[in-house]
């Protein structure tokens, strides 16, 4: 009997093919490369089966078998390094390790780490973590094969501390910006997006030499944006504030200001955002009388020229036209200086809208949905 693939699924044909079917009762104790295993036990039954008979049966295809060198390893540090899959025997040396990471981004964007000293540390700290590991002979005594895994799993740690790092001082920034009294506010300073880069740069050429010199001729970086890590890709999507997410799982609804993670920002770019506020927070008289009230502000900066705007979002607040373009809003002279086109189109990569927007309006969908019969969980 033969197969084939078709629509993903395996198709088969030709002679019947003889299969055997265990009825599990049990098991038993084996020895695989000095481990203990179990083994099902229990009657065996021969079948013989046609090609019409073993395609009724539905069968699937296991993607692991599938997956790319990079896809497994992630499943084997989800499995031993990461949340509840790391046992306490190595819990406090991951602690330890993130630690001084965090500690070497903040030194790299405070200036005081060079991005050769970014890279050397971080090789001084994954070779002891491996150590750590083989010392300990997590996450099995006499199970070889795992260098590899702890190896990308440190450089997760390290590019995870770079783009925290940025963001935070990005926020400082943003936070010295922004009003006593505010709804919320959202700054981006494209300084923190190219030196997050570099020091990415520095620390991935050096894992990647390390793998070289140990022979891991299939390591390749993860790809961060393909399963959902928003806080290890680039600085955009970090500073975003979306969270960490499964593909094709529920996510969590985010007030997403950031429309395209991998668009690459003009040099010397700024731009902030803040929806005002007063100390009453209040909008309306007791007469139903508009009262005066802030305007929202926002601004961007391209080398030593600014553009600003204020602007009024609805009374209520959650009108569609309250999602607000920045390339709407703002835009720079033509012609002043060369890559204003340029900026100008990268504006359009921002959008501003009321604190809590699009949670009420997910809200709103829900309810809707319930109210019409439908399910969820259908």
């Amino acid at each position: 009997m033969n197969i084939k693939i078709e629509g993903g699924r395996p198709v088969f044909y030709g002679e019947p093919v003889k299969v055997n079917y265990t009825d599990v009762t049990g098991g038993e104790d084996m020895t695989v490369n000095g481990q203990t295993v179990k083994r099902a036990t229990g009657n065996r039954t021969e079948y013989t089966l046609s090609a019409d008979e073993m395609n009724a049966i539905g069968w699937t295809i296991d993607g692991s078998v599938h997956q790319p060198h990079w896809k497994q390893l992630e499943n084997v540090k989800d499995t031993f390094f990461r949340g509840a899959g790391y046992s306490g025997k190595i819990s406090e040396d991951i602690q330890s390790m993130k630690s001084s990471m965090e500690s070497l981004a903040d030194g790299f964007f405070d200036g005081e780490v060079t991005e050769s000293q970014l890279a050397d540390k971080f090789q001084a700290l994954a070779e002891k973590f491996i150590g750590i590991c083989k010392e300990k002979q997590y996450p099995f005594p006499m199970l070889t094969g795992m260098d590899e895994a702890a190896m990308s799993f440190a450089y997760d740690c390290f590019r995870g501390a770079i783009l925290k790092s940025a963001v935070q001082h990005n926020n400082a920034e943003g936070k010295e910006l922004a009003s006593k009294n505010n709804r919320g506010w959202h700054y981006y300073n494209a300084d923190y997006y190219y030196k997050s880069e570099s020091a990415i740069g520095a620390i991935t050429e050096r894992v990647k030499g390390m793998a070289e010199d140990r022979g891991f001729r299939e390591f390749e970086i993860p790809d961060y944006k393909a399963i959902g890590r928003n806080s290890l890709y680039n600085f955009n999507s970090a500073v975003s504030g979306e969270s960490d997410y499964i593909p094709g799982g529920l996510r969590a609804v985010e007030e997403k200001w950031i429309l395209d993670f991998d668009a690459v920002p003009p040099e010397d770019f700024k731009w902030f955002f803040e929806e005002e506020g007063s100390s009453e927070d209040v909008f309306m008289s007791g007469d139903g009388e508009d009262l005066p009230r802030p305007k929202s502000r926002v601004w961007a900066m391209y080398k030593d020229l600014l553009a600003s705007n204020s602007f009024d979002f609805s009374l209520g607040r959650d009108l569609p036209s309250d999602v607000k373009n920045l390339g709407d809003l703002l835009q720079f002279g033509a012609g002043l200086k060369s890559g204003i086109a340029v900026v100008n189109k990268y504006l359009r990569n921002f959008q501003a809208a009321p604190s809590g927007y699009f949670a009420d309006k997910a809200w709103s969908e829900s309810q809707r949905r319930a109210e019409s019969g439908w399910d969820a969980k259908a």
